[in-house]
């Protein structure tokens, strides 16, 4: 590939893999396994990296990203920790048969539907030496397997691997724009309530974490005040406050 192709005329490379932190891992391992490992590996071959966190071109981020799943040429797949949305994700993507690179780390098993497919294993600790060696290897297998995306004999896929003759497609749909223009409101109306809903959550969690705070310094502000003053009885009153206030 050249390395004069500029970054607009780039072959697109979608990076499915876990966004937030994860059970077991420190944050924002995978944010390092993504600028360190994987990015790389697609810049080396040429190519754009896009992941879903870096989509902005659209109000309605998830279908965006679901376009981009189905139709960008290639993909790469982290399936380090089991994460069931990157599951749901390469699911899509496989049911398309369209080209992907697997990855996980060793520390991962492979899940069984996927066992038979090839795919990539990097070190969980992100020593230097083998990240350079696992973006290495990264590198090669990006670049073999969007070269043989026509390939019909190589599998990188479960409609291969399965011999299903036909992967799965769009139908056309009679729908006129103005339909078309109403239904996606309704799929931003939905999104917008969806988000309305986790910030009023996070909001209570916020309040309710300020108040015991709050409560806390209190009580120990007059736990202190009360050194060598005032009656046992009061002290020990003072002492036993257990609970914070209720958050209505």
């Amino acid at each position: 590939m050249s390395n004069t192709t500029s970054e607009k005329e780039a072959v697109e490379c979608f990076v499915i893999m876990p966004i937030s932190n994860q059970n077991d891992y420190d944050d924002g391992h995978f944010t390092l396994v993504y600028e360190d490992i994987i990015k790389p590996a697609i810049q080396a071959n040429d190519m754009k990296p896009i992941r879903a966190d870096e989509t902005k071109n659209t109000n309605l981020i998830q279908l965006d990203i679901l376009k981009r799943i189905i139709e960008t040429p290639i993909a790469i797949c982290d399936m380090s920790s089991k994460n069931p949305n990157v599951f749901y994700e390469l699911g899509m993507r496989q049911a398309f048969d369209m080209p992907t690179v697997l990855i996980k780390d060793e520390e991962t098993s492979a899940p069984f539907d996927i066992s038979g497919l090839r795919y990539i294993t990097y070190n969980k600790n992100m020593k230097h030496r083998e990240v350079k060696s696992a973006v290495e290897e990264l590198t090669k297998c990006i670049k073999e397997t969007y070269l043989k995306k026509d390939d019909k004999s190589e599998i990188n896929s479960l409609i291969r691997l399965m011999e299903l003759t036909t992967p799965a497609s769009f139908n056309s749909m009679n729908i006129s724009e103005s339909e078309k223009i109403e239904r996606l409101q309704e799929l931003e109306l939905k999104d917008i309530k969806s988000s309305i809903i986790e910030m009023s959550r996070n909001q209570n969690q916020l309040l309710k974490e300020f108040s015991i705070l709050r409560f806390n310094i209190k009580k120990e502000s007059l736990k202190n005040s009360m050194n060598g003053l005032g009656s046992s009885i009061l002290k020990k009153r003072l002492y036993n406050i257990d609970e914070p206030p209720e958050i209505l």
